[in-house]
């Protein structure tokens, strides 16, 4: 059984890129770091199975970091109310812990935001996030038409992974309009690196149609989604 208590100069409640970042950071300059995660992998939902499985560059560069750095890993433990300053009390399979702390860094990643539409609730309609998880976990899209819809960089990632997993991508919905997208991409490219990143991604993606300024209407079917309904804000048409 784990000890109950654990004191840490830092805690870092996150294990995905973001807390690595910052716990290799802070282990590398000589404190005390613990990171939390309630997963039993290194990595968070972004990098999941890299750990196993290495595919990533990047994320294996900052695994191999990571365990380099001499912060400690608490994995499957999950922080539920900090009582007091400077503790925090978790969960973990194998017992309760309670963790002191003098600086709290909170990298809990994101959460989607699925706004509600017609349809939304049958089976085979899912959030990108969602289904990126649901794929890594083996959960089979070999063959099936994909409409991935949406806003964000997300879109085409998820659109990639499904992609390299059998599945037929038939068309990608960016609700923000192109007029707000070339600012963004323009501040890229004080990023070569993304820029190349995404450029790759765009090049497997060849053959799906990426609209921008699209958005979904309806998703239709019984007991399954079988179709759904896209508009630009001029014509309006089905998938």
């Amino acid at each position: 059984m784990p000890d109950r208590r654990l004191d840490f100069e830092i805690v870092v409640v996150g294990a995905g890129p973001a807390g690595m970042a910052a716990a290799c950071v802070a282990a590398e300059g000589g404190r005390r770091v613990g990171v939390l995660d309630d997963t039993p992998w290194l990595g968070g939902q972004i990098w999941r199975g890299e750990a196993e499985k290495p595919s990533v560059p990047q994320a294996r560069q900052w695994m191999e970091r990571f365990r380099r750095s001499g912060a400690t890993l608490l994995n499957r433990t999950s922080a539920i109310a900090a009582p007091r300053p400077g503790v925090l009390l978790a969960e973990h399979p194998e017992g309760a812990r309670e963790i002191h702390w003098q600086q709290l860094i909170l990298a809990t990643g994101a959460r989607e935001l699925f706004l509600p539409f017609p349809g939304w609730t049958l089976p085979g309609v899912m959030g990108p996030g969602g289904l990126q998880a649901m794929v890594k976990q083996g959960w089979p899209v070999n063959k099936k038409r994909i409409v991935v819809a949406g806003t964000g960089p997300l879109l085409l990632a998820v659109a990639d992974g499904l992609r390299k997993h059998g599945a037929k991508v038939i068309s990608i919905a960016e609700q923000t309009p192109w007029s707000r997208l070339i600012p963004f991409a323009t501040g890229l490219l004080r990023h070569p690196a993304k820029v190349w990143q995404g450029a790759q991604i765009k090049l497997r993606l060849t053959g799906v149609p990426y609209r921008c300024g699209t958005w979904l209407l309806r998703a239709e079917g019984e007991g399954q989604v079988r179709s759904v309904t896209l508009t630009d804000g001029r014509r309006t048409w089905t998938e």
